[in-house]
């Protein structure tokens, strides 16, 4: 399929916010007015979904208002890029009704992050257009930004040239769990040099997709993986998981992010996620990385799903090589 890239964001350019997954807590709507005001201080004008705040159990409203947002963002001439509230657990409800040939014929930019992982891996496989993981509007523009992640956000949105990313000098854990977290920097799992077309998300997200006609396709991928509160011993299941549905067997290559509340209390049973994963990957020799950049609760580069990316583990090495919009 033809890859699609959407065209990059310019001041005065209008952006919507949607939430097809969980509702916005009342008690973070500060947050989410923090997320609109960033985005107006970049020049940009913000419109958001009608039935964006609105709560439906533990979804941001019924199946049919949640699409009803994201197909009235892409039919609006005037939007340019659609942006997620915030994650949650039941955007795979949308699938079966997203109309891809209304996203293929309106290319824009789609971000998010989290149960984001659900919609922009299909929107990439089913209509070749280039999707945003990392920014959400709570947890990335409504919240204080380091240097080089805002320096990323303007590169990859407002540019289209990022190049070779790095380790970010001014890492930090935005959690209680992880405030005080000793990070060492990128690190080395194992060596190799490979390209191909950055795939991934959340690893539980991705798995939902398993079996249904929304799977990616992992072929020749760069798979980037992150998970929010799955143990070591869970992540062990997840990994012998993409071991067994053939998913190592297809890549070239891996990106590890931060994976939150994965370590367990019980120091004798807890474990290195760098052992697990090289345990569950010693019949192949892909390359795997490992970044903080990528994950919940810390700060995460943009890393655009379907763009071709390099990684040189030895080196820490980790670029984009193609442009990232139009």
């Amino acid at each position: 399929m033809k890859t699609i890239k959407p065209k990059k964001l310019q001041k005065g350019d209008t952006v919507a916010i949607v939430s097809p997954s969980g509702a916005v807590p009342s008690e973070l709507k500060n947050q989410f007015d923090q997320g609109v005001k960033f985005l107006e201080n970049l020049g940009l004008k913000v419109i958001v979904g009608k039935n964006a705040l609105k709560r439906f159990y533990y979804s941001g409203g019924t199946v049919a208002e949640r699409l009803s947002d994201i197909h009235d963002a892409f039919s609006d001439k005037k939007v340019k890029a659609i942006i997620m509230s915030i994650g949650g657990s039941t955007a795979n409800n949308l699938l079966d009704g997203l109309d891809f040939n209304l996203i293929r014929k309106n290319p824009k930019m789609f971000l998010g992050i989290s149960d984001g992982t659900t919609l922009l891996n299909p929107i990439f496989s089913k209509t070749g257009l280039i999707t945003y993981h990392g920014p959400d509007l709570m947890f990335t523009f409504g919240l204080p930004m380091s240097s080089a992640i805002k320096e990323n956000v303007i590169k990859t949105l407002f540019e289209g040239k990022v190049g070779q990313l790095r380790c970010n000098p001014n890492w930090k854990g935005l959690s209680s769990l992880n405030k005080n977290e000793n990070y060492k920097g990128w690190q080395c799992i194992r060596k190799g040099k490979a390209s191909g077309k950055l795939i991934g998300g959340n690893i539980n997200c991705l798995m939902k997709l398993d079996n249904t006609e929304f799977r990616p396709n992992y072929k020749n991928s760069i798979l980037f993986l992150e998970a929010y509160g799955a143990t070591v011993e869970n992540l062990d299941c997840y990994f012998t998981h993409l071991r067994q549905t053939k998913v190592f067997g297809e890549i070239n290559g891996l990106i590890l992010g931060h994976f939150y509340g994965s370590h367990l209390e019980n120091k004798e049973q807890d474990r290195k996620i760098s052992d697990v994963i090289l345990e569950a990957a010693q019949d192949y020799s892909f390359p795997i990385l490992e970044i903080g950049e990528l994950g919940h609760n810390v700060e995460n580069y943009i890393l655009p799903i379907g763009c071709i990316a390099t990684i040189d583990v030895g080196k820490k090495y980790f670029s984009i090589d193609e442009p990232t919009v139009l």
